[in-house]
């Protein structure tokens, strides 16, 4: 998410405080989806030393996307800022839907103990004949998730049965390409004054609430309501405000009584919308720990914000690894659930203990993220902008990104 430019002309200091953000919430996410998510989906992935049952991560991501959204939008044209995001994110996440969907096909049926649909096209599509002969047997992905994933429209469908999510982490995409349209849309409005951008902060925050709480009930919402909140990312704009505020606040248009009133109406924002009920249902994470962590995570954010960067002894060190983590952190996020999940029980059916089946998942999705990051995000980014550089041969050079988008997952 957070993509950092440099000044035009200049190339700023990178700073380690940002990078370090991204990996910690990353792996917060990957950590939370292996050890404890991968076991609510199949309970057979059970084993592992520990349990990450907090919930921040991808939140933090999104915080930290909205904040670079107003540091790099404000020095490019916004159609080829938007353009360049788009050239950056939907192709590997297209690949990344294809080899999930081809690994998974493959593996759900063989985990299931059913037999493999003749020729490619069955293989690509067929139903499998027969019961699972498997007592923990795996869903098989259908043509109909293929295309859903692909067109990101996963989220008006899986209500109905009439197609899922072929990775849980998906859900982000669709609600960054809309969070990142409107922010090209907005920004170059006339009429998009200091007093009208705080409010449409605020209404970001309060807004979805009073949909969610007071227009409907959480245990009545009817089902077309529900995915239109969810579909068009109701749930989580209010990271999207949060973000922007701090990016303010640090430009000094915010005053900190401000911020802090934002701080707190995003964090009660965030307890709400991931547990409505006030409390934690079985296939929830923890809910104190879950708002504690967002808690400090958004208060880090506003010290790197503000703050000197974090040069910290020892931190010099691990620098260099932190930052190619934070550079392929949008192909991690891409790669390292269901295909995480995969390996998972891959390694369980040959009898790897969990302490040693956790790092070989962890150490599987960086080297599956360093392949998509290098074999498709940043080549075919390249070679999309420059084809528009060309065709359309700018008076005024876009400022290029100083290191790659990430992207939140769903936890």
């Amino acid at each position: 998410m957070p993509d950092p430019s440099p000044p035009t002309g200049t190339r700023a200091p990178r700073r380690i405080s940002w990078d370090l953000l991204r990996v910690v919430a990353v792996f917060a996410v990957m950590l939370g989806h292996v050890t404890h998510q991968g076991a609510l989906l199949h309970p057979e992935l059970v084993g592992y030393p520990f349990r990450v049952t907090a919930q921040f991560g991808a939140a933090i991501l999104l915080v930290i996307s909205a904040y670079f959204v107003c540091a790099s939008l404000r020095k490019g044209e916004p159609r080829r800022w938007l353009w360049n995001r788009i050239a950056r994110l939907v192709p590997a996440y297209l690949v990344a839907v294809i080899v999930t969907y081809v690994v998974a096909r493959y593996a759900t049926i063989r985990f299931s103990g059913l037999p493999f649909p003749p020729g490619l096209s069955g293989f690509l599509f067929g139903v499998p004949q027969g019961p699972p002969t498997d007592p923990s047997p795996w869903y098989v992905p259908t043509g109909a998730d293929l295309l859903a994933n692909l067109g990101m429209v996963q989220e008006w469908g899986w209500r109905y049965e009439l197609f899922y999510y072929l990775d849980g982490a998906y859900w982000t995409l669709p609600v960054q390409l809309m969070a990142f349209t409107a922010a090209a849309l907005l920004w170059p409005r006339r009429w998009r004054t200091h007093r009208l951008t705080v409010g449409l902060l605020w209404a970001l925050v309060l807004v979805p609430l009073f949909l969610r709480f007071v227009v409907f009930d959480p245990l009545s919402t009817p089902k077309l309501a529900e995915t239109f909140f969810y579909g068009l990312g109701l749930h989580r704009v209010h990271v999207f405000a949060i973000g922007i505020a701090i990016w303010l606040w640090a430009k000094r248009r915010l005053a900190h009584w401000h911020l802090a009133l934002f701080l707190l109406a995003a964090c009660a924002a965030q307890d709400l919308q991931v547990f409505p009920f006030h409390q934690s249902l079985p296939n929830d994470p923890e809910r104190w720990p879950s708002a504690i962590g967002f808690a400090i995570m958004v208060l880090l954010v506003c010290l790197a914000a503000r703050g000197p960067d974090w040069r910290f002894p020892g931190l010099a060190r691990i620098a260099p690894a932190v930052t190619w983590l934070a550079g392929i952190s949008y192909g991690l996020y891409l790669v390292h659930q269901e295909l995480g999940y995969i390996l998972a029980r891959a390694l369980l059916n040959v009898g790897v203990p969990g302490w040693l089946r956790l790092p070989i998942v962890l150490a599987a999705a960086v080297l599956a993220g360093w392949a998509v990051t290098a074999g498709v995000e940043r080549p075919v980014h390249r070679w999309l902008t420059a084809r528009r550089d060309r065709r359309e041969k700018p008076g005024k050079p876009q400022v290029k990104d100083s290191e790659p988008v990430s992207v939140g997952g769903a936890s």
